[in-house]
């Protein structure tokens, strides 16, 4: 086999050594920019806030202290393009998970991240201590656009069949030239 048959086959190898390197970060990259961000559980201490008052211990929905502003508020183009999603809003009632419905137990303002108490039968407890608030929302690298994201996640894809193409071109022409194919 002469030198340039060896070059071609170690150049084939090298090819398929780097993208098989690189393919994951370039896929893990492509998901960061196409994916929304889910945040689980945020939690909040609403009658420390001073939200929950009175002998019965209801919430005063008319102070703004009952109003819950989560960590991750859209700004800039997210507020249009990318409000916030998936809002599920439970509370701790001695450690028991209480799902609150939208519209009868709080509402929500999506463009500006707050969530704010209501005074109903299932906000009114004692001990309603702790509220915890499960959303969606997009990072600030978030692509907004659905044809972008639809072209960004191939490019995995087709990075990968390119490698696979240049790999195999060398070695077609190792084996052409060594005569294993006919020539």
């Amino acid at each position: 086999m002469e030198q340039k048959s060896i070059n071609f086959i170690v150049l084939a190898f090298v090819f398929l050594i780097i993208g098989a390197a690189l393919i994951g970060q370039v896929a893990s990259n492509t998901n960061e920019r196409t994916s929304k961000t889910n945040v689980v559980d945020e939690s909040f201490d609403i009658a420390t806030a001073g939200c929950i008052v009175g002998a019965n211990q209801s919430v005063n929905e008319s102070s703004t202290t009952c109003n819950i502003t989560i960590a991750q508020v859209p700004s800039g183009w997210k507020i249009t393009d990318c409000p916030l999603t998936s809002i599920v809003v439970e509370n701790t009632t001695a450690g028991t998970f209480t799902a609150l419905t939208e519209g009868a137990d709080y509402n929500e303002y999506v463009t500006t991240g707050i969530i704010q108490m209501l005074n109903t039968t299932d906000t009114d407890e004692g001990d309603f201590n702790t509220t915890y608030v499960s959303y969606t929302h997009c990072g600030d690298d978030y692509l907004n656009s659905a044809f972008g994201r639809s072209v960004l996640n191939m490019v995995a894809g087709f990075f990968a069949l390119a490698l696979l193409g240049v790999a195999l071109w060398l070695f077609y022409s190792v084996f052409k030239e060594t005569g294993i194919l006919g020539k």
